[in-house]
């Protein structure tokens, strides 16, 4: 059965903690003296990451829920330094490797000499009693770095879920650790990992190389920001938005790609001490007070990820998600459910209740395979002909009532010359700098036109239209790298809202508004019914596979694209038709077209066709 991580808490979690979760590096150090007294080399892997996996059951969604998630900015303060948690966001950049020293030597007055290790963690401490020298190349290894930021333009429910889910396992660990600090590992004796006592600089052994004497500075981190895809998510003091840098080793140390939704399980690391001036002072190496770093054991990607249905793509099997889907609807209540998004959208909508169809679809849709270059599943909407008295701001709450995250971005003269929309790559700092087009898979986008008016676009301002674009149609982000431009896959639901035809091209499904009723600004949605839309949004769109056409189908499909080919429309169409069917027939639920559901479906076609010819008229 499927279930909520809230819902795993029990009578366990009074038992103490295992050492894993409260002191990692203690574990780590100790299976790596073991495996150097086995024989095998100090520089060698040591099966730290499969110990972790097996001690804590990390492939049970139930066992990783018990690890404290750290994206909620007051959750960091609760959590002890150097303890296990998990970290959820969007992987904004991807630095180059990292070169550490991964292996020392220690020796002690009498002469006896053991290695260390510094995986896993920024620095390390020892006691002055003990000697600690470099062992040259071969102590040397190398690991990867990222950016994260959360997810941008989480919707609140979303943001609450999983706040509630992370706050249910912070009290426990912080009293466990606590409970526990008495507790060291061989490791420890003479070397400290704690944050109890602080060392003198010349006992702090950094593992990162610093940076040479001739090696050009870069931009300063305090100049540079959090940079996040939104700049006003950005929360330095007491917000609830917390970027981190995710340092990687072995298989993972470069696995990780722009604009994946990642989640880390790892050592985290937040300490002041790290921030001197003169090593941590340029963009890529913020203060851990401010960007805390975690050291990965695990990742773990997440498509589409969506907080009511917190679990990782192998371990949602098509079993479970049928499971999920038996237990949570019937078919009347799919119906039920339909009926109340539908309305709730057309509500938003001045009661236009095909232009409500269309945006359900349009939340309902995946991509679920290529034809050439071509993405099989997703299509834009364009909502023409906005009236003026409508504010977009309702559609855009209409939509954060009902997934997890909206992105409403003004797409006007000025803005697409000012903003940064393209994420670009800064050769001084060596960073790529967020632009707001950068956003999580699965993202629903606004990009309302109502604002525009005449105006000259500079080069920058027609760079951002044509980025729009292709975020828009191609689903392809485009990023800056000045000589250059780099396209990386990003698939969003993106809705264009005009105040006559959209000026982003080539959108196929375009519906003119037409309003029924005056817009009731005081709507209010039942909670039940809300969670109900959620999780069922949550589950359509989780697997993306293609739904069954039987032949009857698709000889009506045939017959009837050839009859409204009569009608001067253009041969795109037929794709466009082919995503809007698989939308639709999974707005009801089901995984296979029928007869009944195509005719529904070409009625609301004619009907979109009918408008759009009155438009031109």
């Amino acid at each position: 059965m499927l279930v909520s991580r809230s819902c795993t808490q029990s009578v366990e979690a009074m038992a103490p903690l295992p050492e894993e979760l409260v002191h990692p590096l203690s574990v780590v150090d100790t299976l790596f003296a073991t495996s150097v007294e086995g024989g095998r080399k100090p520089n060698s892997q040591w099966g730290e990451r499969d110990h972790f996996n097996r001690a804590l059951n990390l492939d049970d969604e139930a066992s990783l829920a018990k690890i404290p998630c750290i994206n909620g900015g007051a959750v960091v303060t609760q959590i002890p330094p150097f303890s296990l948690v998990r970290y959820r966001g969007l992987v904004q950049d991807v630095f180059e490797p990292e070169l550490y020293t991964a292996v020392l030597k220690a020796s002690d007055h009498a002469g006896s000499q053991r290695f260390l290790t510094t995986k896993y963690r920024e620095c390390l401490e020892h006691a002055p009693c003990r000697e600690v020298t470099e062992l040259g190349r071969d102590g040397l290894s190398s690991r990867g770095a990222c950016y994260c930021v959360p997810l941008p333009c989480e919707t609140p429910w979303a943001r609450a879920t999983s706040s509630t889910q992370a706050a249910s396992t912070i009290a426990g660990v912080s009293l466990d650790f606590r409970s526990q600090k008495v507790k060291r590992s061989r490791m420890e004796e003479d070397v400290d990992m704690g944050v109890a006592a602080p060392v003198v600089e010349s006992k702090r052994l950094h593992a990162v190389s610093r940076r040479t004497a001739h090696e050009p500075a870069v931009g300063t981190s305090d100049a540079f920001g959090l940079n996040f895809p939104i700049p006003s998510e950005e929360r330095r003091e007491g917000g609830m938005a917390v970027p981190c840098i995710v340092k990687l080793y072995d298989d993972d140390a470069d696995s990780l790609r722009v604009c994946e939704t990642v989640e880390v399980i790892g050592v985290l690391c937040v300490d002041p001490e790290l921030a001197s001036f003169d090593d941590w002072n340029d963009a890529r190496h913020p203060s851990t007070s401010l960007v805390p770093r975690i050291h990965a054991l695990s990742i773990r990607r997440l498509p589409f990820f969506h907080p009511e249905l917190p679990f990782s793509t192998a371990w949602l099997t098509e079993a479970r998600l049928a499971a999920a889907w038996q237990e949570q609807f019937a078919t009347q209540e799919v119906l039920h459910v339909r009926v109340a998004a539908v309305a709730a959208l057309a509500k938003r909508l001045a009661g236009d209740v095909l232009a409500a169809e269309y945006v359900l679809m349009l939340l309902t849709s995946r991509s679920f395979g290529k034809h050439g270059d071509q993405s099989l599943g997703p299509f834009p909407l364009n909502l023409a002909m906005w009236p003026e008295t409508l504010p977009v701001t309702g559609l855009v709450a209409a939509l954060e009532e009902m997934v997890p995250r909206v992105a409403h971005l003004v797409v006007a003269v000025d803005t697409l010359n000012a903003k940064r929309w393209r994420p670009t790559k800064d050769f001084d700092a060596n960073r790529l700098v967020a632009g707001q087009l950068q956003l999580a898979a699965g993202t629903t986008v606004v990009f309302d036109e109502t604002q525009m008016k005449e105006g000259d676009l500079d080069p920058q301002g027609v760079k951002a239209m044509a980025a729009v674009r292709e975020l828009a149609v191609e689903q392809q982000l485009v990023c800056d790298f000045a000589s250059f431009d780099v396209r990386i896959p990003l698939e969003v639901q993106s809705i264009s809202v005009s105040s006559r035809r959209s000026i982003i091209r080539d959108i196929d499904v375009q519906l003119p508004m037409r309003c029924g009723v005056t817009w009731d600004e005081d709507v209010v949605v039942p909670e039940d019914a809300l969670h109900s839309v959620r999780m069922f949004l949550g589950l359509v769109t989780r697997s993306p596979s293609a739904v069954d056409m039987p032949e009857d189908v698709v000889e009506r499909f045939c017959q009837d694209f050839t009859e409204v080919r009569q009608r001067d429309v253009r041969p795109e169409l037929g794709h466009a038709w082919m995503n809007l069917a698989r939308a639709f027939c999974l707005s009801y639920g089901e995984r296979s077209l029928t007869l009944e559901r195509w005719t529904a479906l070409v009625a609301l076609e004619h009907d979109r066709l009918q408008r759009c010819a009155e438009a031109c008229a």
